[in-house]
């Protein structure tokens, strides 16, 4: 590493602490609101999911319940 790339990376590391100083606390709370809201939204689906599931289920069940039941004439 040459003392130019050396300088590059000295300066990065200072810029991005200096951001991180500024615009932690701002971008810490909105990356934990992105993630509480995916999650929520995750969640909601899997919800959805699992009452479709049992809908299904229980119109299946109704409609074994509720069938005729025809006897084969040998």
């Amino acid at each position: 590493m040459t003392a130019g790339q050396l300088d590059t990376v000295i300066n990065a590391y200072v810029w991005v602490d200096s951001q991180a100083a500024v615009y932690g606390p701002g971008l810490a709370t909105a990356a934990g609101l992105w993630f509480a809201c995916r999650t929520v939204r995750a969640l909601r689906r899997a919800a959805d999911r699992v009452r479709l599931h049992l809908d299904l289920q229980h119109i299946e069940n109704h409609a074994n319940q509720t069938a005729p039941v025809r006897e084969e004439k040998p």
